[in-house]
């Protein structure tokens, strides 16, 4: 492949993936008529008791039409899937070494079903498709984690990446790992107000963390290639 094509799929899409993502999120959080898990009578979303998924629903825990919201927010989730599971199937090139292509590609795999599993739950707004809603929720971090865990020991044995990428994506994996116990161990949030927050801000903060890992790693594929 030349070397055009792989600066599209590992540096410009990514980053303008990441951008559209924002964009269309903002846009769907203003939109959002308003209503939570527990309490169905708040108004507008809330960044501590709303979920991600909440702008993704057909109909508000409002009981109010969801439309501009949930078209906004699963268009950018089946687009961010995509260039991701496409980033990944591209970035295993970098690491043809025969010491790093087998945990590239086991890396590149897991990584294309994580981009999958976005555009799953892009696809299944959860008041419709609640199940497959969480199952494609659920594996999506799951694959993510292994994803990243591979590509950190991959970075650290390249003898051109700097090892503070491989950190960054290390921290990436092991925040990964931390949202995957507290989503599965932590407090139940349908109990109170106290146990939703904890699983809304903790989504959030994994969410952000992965944004700024890949932005990050489009910055050292960016110096590699240079």
């Amino acid at each position: 492949m030349k070397k055009n094509d792989l600066s599209l799929w590992l540096i410009e899409l990514p980053r303008l993936a990441l951008g559209v993502f924002i964009v269309l999120n903002i846009i769907a959080i203003l939109s959002y008529p308003g209503g939570t898990y527990i309490d169905h009578t708040t108004i507008g979303y809330s960044f501590t008791r709303n979920f991600l998924s909440d702008l993704g629903r057909t109909f508000s825990f409002s009981e109010e039409v969801n439309f501009l919201s949930a078209q906004l927010f699963n268009m950018s989730l089946i687009w961010a899937g995509v260039i991701f599971a496409g980033f990944y199937l591209h970035v295993r090139r970098v690491f043809s070494a025969d010491n790093l292509r087998t945990l590239a590609l086991i890396g590149s795999f897991f990584g294309v079903l994580g981009g999958f599993s976005l555009v799953g739950v892009g696809l299944t707004p959860a008041d419709i498709y609640l199940d497959l809603h969480i199952i494609c929720a659920t594996w999506l971090f799951r694959f993510f984690f292994v994803a990243s865990l591979c590509y950190s020991m991959v970075i650290f044995r390249h003898s051109k990446f700097e090892n503070k990428y491989a950190m960054g994506y290390l921290i990436f994996t092991f925040s990964i790992l931390l949202y995957i116990i507290t989503s599965e161990l932590g407090p139940d949030p349908k109990v109170n107000q106290f146990a939703l927050t904890v699983q809304v801000v903790s989504q959030k903060m994994i969410l952000f963390i992965l944004m700024a890992a890949i932005y990050i790693q489009t910055i050292g594929l960016k110096k590699l290639s240079d």
